[in-house]
């Protein structure tokens, strides 16, 4: 087959053709050097939806895939109700600056409003893995109903 074929998709458009014996580096952590994920976990955790929104939009500009961003939400989540529900971080088996921010951000959450969070979280995740709806839209709606 000719060269040309294999610089374009199937809808036309121009793809990069990596030469044998070369690595691909399309998004590696050069490409997201810039971005620091945790601001964007420390204003969900502030519950600053604006912030988080565009901290969102910055992430995925930097290169992150949804799916990433998706995790870290999960994390912090995951993390504000560990610490809901333990008095230390050696009871919690996490470390203590992680702990000490969860347990600082408790005050702008109810404890039932972060398992409603949860749950929706991994029923969302479910729906999108079945077809029925994306992660970028579930992190966006979720950012934006904090």
């Amino acid at each position: 087959m000719s060269e040309e074929f294999f610089q374009q998709d199937i809808f036309g458009n121009v793809i990069r053709v990596v030469p044998e014996g070369e690595e691909i580096d399309a998004i590696g952590p050069q490409a997201r050097s810039d971005f620091n994920i945790f601001a964007l976990t420390d204003a969900i955790g502030a519950r600053r939806k604006r912030d988080a929104w565009v901290l969102y939009q910055k992430a995925l500009a930097s290169g992150m895939v949804p799916e990433e961003v998706f995790y870290k939400l999960v994390w912090q989540v995951k993390t504000m109700l560990i610490a809901s529900r333990t008095k230390t971080a050696e009871e919690a088996d996490m470390k203590s600056f992680p702990y000490s921010k969860a347990k600082g951000f408790l005050k702008n959450f109810e404890t039932s409003e972060l398992v409603n969070l949860s749950e929706s979280l991994v029923l969302g995740y479910h729906k999108a893995r079945r077809g029925e709806g994306e992660i970028e839209t579930l992190v966006e709606k979720t950012l934006l109903s904090l």
